[in-house]
């Protein structure tokens, strides 16, 4: 079955994003990289095992790409838990993942390549479902033979529960359960969060 791979928090201006989070949390998070052509650079911590936090923003250093920036961050000002992404499980494919979210009625959009240079220049690479879609259907991301980042960012939050709302609860639920997932859905407008224990306490990240 598939699993949480990463939360992304989206905003802005990515340093006011980490110290945001830091605030909150008592961790910061580690440098992570630009995005080439996507127009964003992001920062990274660890939330478990192989789960982690994503904090992405605009990047100032980069030409305006020529689609929207992801998670909706050209359109809102304020920082927030934008989307979330799962890897696929043992024996599973990407491909394998994203057909169970089209055969539930939801297209997870195309698999595509990506990579990105750490701050050290190492280069590390990834495929993806690429969407715009926000909330609580998930996108998903194969590392391939790369580390994950949960592996090798700042240590110190743990993920406890991922809830939300919906506007159709019993359809997402469905699709949760197809794909491995425990999220407490209720209904409402789209919404996700994410409950952290933290060395400042429990923490809520929400959109």
């Amino acid at each position: 079955m598939a699993a949480f791979d990463h939360f992304a928090f989206a905003c802005q201006n990515l340093e006011e994003g980490v110290a945001h989070v830091e605030s909150l949390t008592g961790v910061r998070a580690a440098p992570g990289g630009p995005h080439p052509g996507v127009g964003t650079h992001n920062a990274l911590l660890s939330l478990g095992s192989d789960v982690y936090l994503e904090i992405i923003a605009a990047d100032p250093s980069q030409a305006d790409p020529s689609g929207a920036r992801p998670f909706g961050i050209d359109d809102h000002p304020d920082p927030r838990l934008a989307a979330f992404a799962i890897h696929p499980g043992d024996g599973e494919s990407i491909d394998a993942v994203a057909e169970k979210i089209r055969n539930h009625g939801t297209d997870p959009g195309p698999i595509v390549a990506m990579s990105r240079l750490k701050p050290d220049g190492e280069e590390i690479s990834w495929r993806l479902t690429r969407s715009n879609r926000l909330g609580l259907v998930p996108f998903v991301i194969d590392w391939g033979h790369t580390a994950n980042p949960a592996t090798i960012t700042p240590k110190g939050c743990s993920l406890i529960e991922v809830r939300g709302t919906h506007p159709q609860p019993d359809q997402i639920t469905s699709l949760h359960q197809q794909l491995g997932l425990s999220v407490k859905v209720s209904e409402g407008p789209s919404s996700v969060e994410i409950i952290l224990e933290t060395p400042n306490g429990t923490v809520s990240l929400s959109s």
